[in-house]
C-alpha cells in the first residue's frame, strides 16, 4: 500500500534529531578551550570497546545459531543458565556483590523458566529452523543488521557526546530527556530492522523469485519502503516504547535509599508491565506494517484481528523463541558489563568531569557497558525474532502458500505446532475466510 502514513511522527523524530545536534554544537567547545571539563575521548574509547565486544559476540552467536537450528534452544537455554552462573561467580571472586547478585537472580530466574517450558521446545525450534532457513535465503539481511549496528554505535556516540555536553553545561535536569532521545533511536533502529526484515520474508512466503538470493529486489523494496513510507508509523510506536523505558531507568537511577523500597518496586513493576504492553503490540503491529505497509494502529489492529480468527490467543503469547534471543542479549550484554567495569577499573579518569565519583564509577562503567551491549547484541538478535513474527503471521495468513512453496518446512512447523497446542491447531491450518 502505497501511502505515506504517521507522517508527522516521523517529522518530530527529525526535529528532535535536530536538538541533539544543536546542544552537542552549543554546549561542547572545541577541543583545547578551557571550558571543556568531560573527558570526551574517554566516552569514545569506552563506547569503542564495548561495542567492538558486543559485534563479535552478536557475530559468534548468529552464526552459531545457523549452524545449530535444531539445537538452539537447548543450547541457548543451557548456555544462558552458565554465563549467569559465571557472572554471579565472578562477581563472589571479586568481592563485588552487585555483580554477585545479579548473576544468582538471572541464574535463578533461568532455571525456573527452563523447567517451566523443555516439552514446548519442539515448538519454538520449528519456528527458528524456518526463520532461519528464510534468513539464509537472504543473507542481505545479516549485512544490513551490520549496518544497524553501525548506525548503533554511531549514535551512541554522538549521544554520549551530546548528553555528556548537556550535563556539563546545562545540568543534570535535561537526563530525562536524553534518556527518551537514546532509547527513542534505539526502538527506531530496531523497529526499522523489524519492518525490513517482515517484508522480505513476507516476499519470501509468498513470491519466492524475488527473495531468494543474497540481496534481491525483495529486499530493495523493503528498505525503500521503510525509511520513506513507513518510517513516521515506526517513529510512533517507538516513541511511546522509549518514554516508558526512559521513565524506568531514571526511576532505577533515582532509587538511593531504602525508604518507600515498597511503594518504588510497585512503581518499577508498573512501569515493566506497560513496557511489555507497548512492545507486544509494538511487535506484531510492525509485522503487519512490514509485510502489508499498513500504518501502526491499523496493524496493530490487524493482528489483533487474525489472531483471534485463527483462535491463536494463546499460542502467540508463548515466547520460547523470543525468550531465548533476550537470554542471548542478556548473557552478551552481561559480558560487555563486565568488559565495562575492567575499563573503568584501569582507567579511573575515563568519566572525567560528568559528575561521577570515583568511588561509583565501576558501577557506572559495569552499568554503560551492559546498556550498550544490550543494545547493540538486541539489534542482531531482533533480525531473528523479526522474521519469528513474520513467519507466524504468514502461517496465519497463507498457510497454502507455505505448503506449495516450502512443503518440508511446511509439514515440519505443522507437526511441532500440533504437538505443542493440538486445540489451536486442530483445524490442519484451513484458510480463514475473509
Amino acid at each position: 500500500q502505497k501511502r505515506c502514513n504517521d507522517v508527522l511522527f516521523a517529522i518530530a523524530y527529525y526535529v528532535h534529531l535536530g536538538v541533539i545536534l544543536t546542544v552537542l554544537l552549543e554546549h561542547n567547545p572545541a577541543e583545547g578551550d578551557s571550558k571543556q571539563h568531560w573527558n570526551a575521548k574517554g566516552v569514545l574509547k569506552f563506547v569503542g570497546i564495548i561495542s567492538a565486544v558486543a559485534v563479535v559476540l552478536s557475530t559468534l552467536a548468529l552464526g552459531f545459531m545457523s549452524a545449530f537450528a535444531g539445537l538452539l534452544v537447548e543450547i541457548a537455554l543451557i548456555t544462558s543458565l552458565l554465563v549467569a552462573a559465571g557472572v554471579g561467580g565472578y562477581g563472589v571472586y571479586v568481592t563485588k556483590w552487585w555483580m554477585a547478585g545479579a548473576g544468582g537472580v538471572a541464574f535463578l530466574a533461568g532455571f525456573i523458566f527452563t523447567c517451566c517450558i523443555w516439552k514446548r521446545i519442539g515448538f519454538a525450534a520449528a519456528n527458528l529452523r524456518t526463520a532461519l532457513t528464510a534468513i539464509r535465503t537472504n543473507l542481505g539481511l545479516a549485512l544490513m543488521a551490520y549496518v544497524w549496528e553501525a548506525v548503533a554505535f554511531a549514535w551512541t556516540i554522538l549521544w554520549m557526546d551530546s548528553a555528556g555536553a548537556a550535563m556539563d553545561g546545562i545540568g543534570w535536569g535535561m537526563i530525562f530527556l536524553y534518556l527518551i532521545s537514546f532509547f527513542w533511536t534505539q526502538q527506531v533502529i530496531n523497529n526499522l530492522q523489524h519492518t525490513i526484515v517482515a517484508s522480505v520474508i513476507g516476499t519470501w512466503w509468498y513470491n519466492p523469485a524475488d527473495a531468494n538470493s543474497f540481496w534481491d529486489d525483495g529486499l530493495n523494496r523493503a528498505i525503500c519502503h521503510s525509511t520513506t513510507l513507513s518510517f513516521g508509523s515506526i517513529c510512533f510506536g517507538s516513541l511511546l516504547a522509549s518514554i516508558v523505558q526512559a521513565l524506568k531507568w531514571l526511576h532505577r537511577l533515582s532509587k538511593d535509599n531504602d525508604k518507600c523500597s515498597c511503594v518504588s518496586a510497585m512503581i518499577d513493576c508498573c512501569l515493566s508491565c506497560l513496557q511489555e504492553m507497548i512492545e507486544y503490540f509494538n511487535k506484531w503491529a510492525y509485522t503487519f506494517v512490514g509485510i502489508h505497509g499498513d500504518s501502526y494502529i491499523q496493524g496493530g489492529r490487524e493482528a489483533v484481528s487474525l489472531f483471534k480468527k485463527r483462535g491463536w490467543v494463546a499460542l502467540i503469547a508463548d515466547g520460547l523463541a523470543e525468550a531465548v534471543m533476550i537470554f542471548i542479549k542478556l548473557a552478551i550484554a552481561a559480558i560487555c558489563g563486565i568488559a565495562g567495569w575492567y575499563l573503568v577499573s584501569y582507567d579511573d579518569d575515563i568519566f572525567e568531569g560528568i559528575g561521577i565519583s570515583r568511588d561509583k564509577d565501576d558501577m557506572v562503567g559495569f552499568g554503560a557497558g551492559l546498556l550498550v551491549g544490550y543494545l547493540l547484541a538486541g539489534i542482531m538478535m531482533e533480525l531473528v525474532s523479526s522474521a519469528i513474527n513474520a513467519v507466524i503471521v504468514c502461517f496465519a495468513e497463507a498457510p497454502a502458500e507455505f505448503e506449495k512453496n516450502y512443503p518440508e518446512l511446511c509439514a515440519e512447523m505443522l507437526e511441532a505446532w500440533k504437538d505443542a497446542y493440538p486445540d489451536e491447531c486442530s483445524d490442519d491450518f484451513a484458510a480463514i475466510e475473509d
